[in-house]
This record gives C-alpha cells, sequence and structure tokens, in this order.
C-alpha cells in the first residue's frame, strides 16, 4: 500500500509508531473514497420462495361450490336434492284432472254456451215435493238428496218437452253410474200418456204425475223448464224453456255437481 491511499495523520503515527507493516483502517467518521457499497452487517438470509406449481392450489373453503346449473349466490346445502323440477301440489290443492278423479266418463258435449244456466233460482235450494209415480210409488226431494238431480217439469201436451225430455234422458243416463239421476214432473195427472210416451220413446227417468201446483211454485211463465240440483239439495242451473244450445251447459253443470260430490 503507498502512502497516496492513506492520510497523513495516519502515516506520522505509523511512523511514530515504527510499525513494522503499513495498514489503513477507516474511522467511523470518515467518507469513503471508493464507489464501493458500504459495509453493512450481514442480515438473516431470506428464505428461498417456493417453487411455483404448474397448477395452482384453490384456496380452501368450508363452503360446498355450488353447481353450474345454479344461479349465482344460491347456496346449495349439503345433502340436498336435486330439484326435479316438477311442481309439488299444496296440501289440500285440488289436483289436475279432477274429473277423470272422480271416475267420470267423458263429455258428449264439446260446445258450452256461457249465457245458459242463468236464469232465476240459482244459487237457492229445490222446493220440496211428494208426489206419486205413474205407478202409484211414492217419490220427493227428500229421497233424492245425495244425488246430482236434473229436475224437468214437462206435459204430454207440450211438443217442445216432447223433443227436450228425450235428449236429458240420454245425457243423464251417460252418467247415471256417477250418481246423476233425471227427474220428470209431468202436469198429467193420468198415468196412461205418460207411461205411453216413456215405453215408446224408451225414457229411463224417474217420471212423476201432477205437477202443476210445484210448477206454479217456481213461478215459470213457459215450458219446459229444468234445474240442475246438486248433492246437497241447491240449484246449480237454471234453465226456462226449451233451449237445444244449452245442452252442453246443462252437461257441464252436472259434470261440476258431480265432481264437487267426490272431494
Amino acid at each position: 500500500m503507498t502512502f497516496k491511499q492513506c492520510p497523513e495523520l495516519h502515516v506520522l503515527m505509523a511512523i511514530s509508531l515504527l510499525a513494522p507493516a503499513f495498514g489503513c483502517k477507516r474511522e467511523a467518521s470518515e467518507a469513503p473514497e471508493s464507489t464501493a457499497a458500504p459495509e453493512t452487517e450481514p442480515s438473516a438470509p431470506e428464505p428461498a420462495p417456493a417453487p411455483a406449481s404448474d397448477t395452482p392450489e384453490a384456496p380452501a373453503s368450508d363452503a360446498a361450490t355450488p353447481p353450474a346449473d345454479k344461479p349465482p349466490g344460491e347456496a346449495v346445502a349439503a345433502g340436498e336434492p336435486t330439484p326435479t323440477g316438477e311442481p309439488t301440489p299444496a296440501s289440500g290443492e285440488p289436483k289436475p284432472g279432477a274429473a277423470a278423479a272422480a271416475g267420470l266418463p267423458a263429455p258428449l258435449h264439446a260446445k258450452v254456451d256461457e249465457s245458459c244456466g242463468r236464469d232465476a233460482g240459482v244459487g237457492t235450494s229445490a222446493l220440496p215435493f211428494a208426489l206419486k209415480t205413474p205407478e202409484g210409488k211414492d217419490i220427493s226431494m227428500a229421497s233424492l238428496r245425495g244425488k246430482v238431480v236434473l229436475l224437468n217439469f214437462w206435459g204430454t201436451w207440450c211438443k217442445p218437452c216432447l223433443k227436450e225430455l228425450p235428449e236429458f234422458d240420454r245425457l243423464v243416463r251417460h252418467y247415471k253410474k256417477s250418481g246423476a239421476v233425471l227427474v220428470a214432473i209431468a202436469t198429467d195427472t193420468e198415468p196412461e200418456k205418460v207411461l205411453e210416451f216413456a215405453k215408446e220413446r224408451k225414457i229411463s227417468a224417474k217420471l212423476a204425475l201432477g205437477g202443476e201446483d210445484l210448477a206454479k211454485q217456481y213461478d215459470s211463465p213457459n215450458f219446459p223448464f229444468s234445474f240442475v240440483i246438486d248433492d246437497t239439495g241447491k240449484i246449480r242451473g237454471s234453465y226456462r224453456s226449451y233451449k237445444p244450445e244449452c245442452i252442453g251447459r246443462i252437461e257441464q253443470d252436472i259434470r261440476t255437481s258431480l265432481e264437487q260430490k267426490k272431494r
């Protein structure tokens, strides 16, 4: 080492001490002439970073990952059954196909005129009666309780009545096993003409005689007239005079009353 590298003071001190060898010890206050980085206390070595993996690990989570077909934000509980998409009917709610469940046959008439069946008497109780059949047996409104009744007022003197009654007989015969019955109350008091017509047209309805006074209580100006009466004795459809276009609505009233009776 040359003297240029050491301060003069140090040189003098070194000479005065007659040291056998030369050296430079830098004081803490002195600034280094060299541009080398200052010496620092060795620090603890930083841990080497873990080698990166080709496939990143998914963060651990206690919550289950919702399935792809669930909308965002909808949680899926553990063990939750997979929805089938079929709605479950609420308790007490009537199931679809009530007519089929009630065991009713297919309807005979597809066309239903909603303007029919709204004549006087709908929603009231059918009037009580006690009459005689052409065979001399008793028939009453009370004996028909629990059945769905098509109650028809007619007479052998009434030409529209003679057209309507066979249509009604065919219709109600279709629902006889389901609990429907046709009761045809004639104004006639003599059984001969009534039985003759019933035999000629093969009428299977329950027949009654002497219904003039009962017909007057219903205050209908025209014959024939009819009511659909449910199993509790309530009038569900009222039809005054002969209206062929209303046969579909009469059938609908019968079917509705039978469906409600079965529930």
